[in-house]
């Protein structure tokens, strides 16, 4: 006969592999083109933006919800199974995967059981049992639920290297196609903005972020506007962009998915706007104003701007090197570096310092000389 204590493991493992599962729809790190299939699937590989990877322990408090999304697969009106973890349950599991190194970090997330506030508070007292009890000094990136109070997000914050909250949607009539019970203004922005305050008076090791639906009727145009506001408003650290698919047993289940190419595009339409100075205007979009599937972004901007080159590697400025498509900001501060003991007159110096050669080879010129690229 089988133990209590080893029930109740098999059932919290069971919890785990249920509810980390399902805290996939929160995005964390890279698009999901690149996405590594693990063993355990609450198990998730995070990348920075300096390229570190780290694996993080993705699961959600709960995924009974009172909320009735058309796309979600934990909407009220969805026959699912129900679960919920305590906090000190929860604590204690995730301290297990760290100290078997499994997992470097946590990503706290939740559906809305009862109300925001409810919930948040669950998932608080789990972070608190987590740094108090466990003496947990590691990253944690911490889900804050729409209308939540202030004061909770405080506290949240206190705690937390970098906070977040679904937007979901660029404008609030494209909320309503896929949210109706929401409030784009009274509810989501208006938590962004407490969010926005509260980081203003402590700012957070890795700031704020949010997560943006991708494929429910939105354009890319609309998608890079309202991203570029935010970024400029809210000074937000990065923006997520999370591709839809469907889900069985949801009012949406017969829609197209989103494809991972478009994801992949927005992501690097984004570090454009973010990383090199890129305005939303200057981005190339087709007929249905998203961005070209086959052409990144960059290279896109590149052949609907011919009179912006050939650059002259030797001459060229930092902001005008990272708009070659091939050179990238540490390229271009190793081209700057270089040439300031020497010119660059070959192709031969030129690849040990760019790697990428043949994407910016007819795109410069070596003191005055073109290297047109031969058919091979």
């Amino acid at each position: 006969m089988r133990s209590s204590k080893s029930t109740d493991s098999a059932r919290a493992q069971t919890k785990l592999e249920i509810l980390g599962k399902q805290a996939s729809f929160d995005s964390c790190g890279c698009p999901r083109i690149f996405e590594t299939k693990w063993q355990d699937e609450f198990i998730y590989r995070a990348v920075g933006d300096g390229g570190r990877c780290v694996n993080l322990f993705k699961v959600l408090q709960t995924n009974a919800c009172k909320n009735n999304c058309l796309y979600c697969a934990n909407r009220r009106d969805r026959d699912f199974l129900r679960l919920s973890f305590g906090p000190g349950e929860l604590a204690g599991l995730f301290f297990q995967y760290y100290q078997k190194r499994k997992a470097q970090g946590l990503f706290l997330s939740s559906a809305i059981d009862r109300d925001a506030n409810f919930s948040q508070e669950k998932m608080l007292e789990t972070l608190k049992i987590l740094r108090q009890n466990y003496l947990y000094k590691g990253y944690v990136h911490f889900k804050i639920l729409p209308a939540a109070d202030k004061a909770l997000i405080y506290e949240a914050a206190k705690l937390s290297n970098r906070i977040s909250l679904n937007l979901e949607a660029p404008t609030e009539f494209c909320l309503r196609q896929i949210s109706p019970e929401k409030d784009f203004r009274k509810i989501l922005i208006s938590t962004l903005e407490n969010m926005v305050e509260i980081n203003k008076a402590a700012p957070l090791d890795s700031g704020m972020t949010t997560q943006l639906m991708v494929g429910l009727g939105e354009t890319d145009r609309e998608m890079l506007g309202f991203s570029e506001g935010l970024y400029k408003r809210y000074g937000l650290a990065r923006i997520y962009y999370s591709g839809f698919f469907p889900v069985k047993n949801t009012p949406l289940e017969s829609f197209p998915a989103c494809s991972r190419r478009r994801e992949y595009r927005l992501y690097q339409a984004d570090f454009l706007l973010r990383r090199y100075g890129f305005k939303k205007e200057e981005m190339v979009f087709n007929q249905r104003g998203n961005l070209l599937e086959e052409v990144d972004p960059k290279l896109a901007w590149a052949q609907n701007h011919p009179e912006k080159f050939p650059v002259e590697i030797n001459k060229a400025g930092l902001e005008q090197l990272i708009r070659v498509p091939g050179i990238g900001r540490i390229s271009a501060e190793k081209i700057l570096n270089f040439r300031r003991i020497k010119k660059i007159t070959d192709l031969t110096t030129l690849k040990k310092i760019v790697p990428s050669l043949r994407r910016i080879q007819k795109f410069i010129t070596l003191d005055g000389k073109f290297f047109p690229l031969r058919n091979s």
